[in-house]
């Protein structure tokens, strides 16, 4: 699992999910600035938990059929998936200890 979140597609998204027991993929866009505020702090948890869960980060702007499928209306939003599967979701503004917390209550079991 990489220290860094890696780039997706709408063609790669299920591979990633299938292949990572524990994932959290970002859908988000590149004019969204709670996307650029987000983003050091879900780089942080990639790395910190680098070995524990893969992240990945979709560009919804060039990617319109995973977050269609997956009904994401809010920049940014957080999917957790554990075993192929959504367990959770955040979106929006949140505080960044937020994030943290959720990752650690639904993925890690910290």
């Amino acid at each position: 699992m990489s220290a860094i979140p890696v780039d997706i597609t709408d063609k790669d998204f299920d591979s990633f999910i299938d292949r990572n027991e524990t994932a959290v993929v970002e859908f988000w866009d590149p004019w969204c600035s709670i996307c650029s505020e987000m983003a050091p702090v879900y780089e942080g948890l990639a790395r910190k938990y680098s070995g524990k869960a893969a992240f990945a980060k979709l560009n919804m702007r060039e990617n319109r059929k995973k977050p269609e499928d997956y009904e994401v209306y809010v920049t940014p939003t957080f999917i957790f998936f554990k075993n192929g599967r959504e367990i959770h979701r955040l979106g929006g503004l949140m505080e960044p200890e937020k994030l943290e917390e959720d990752l650690k209550e639904h993925l890690l079991r910290l």
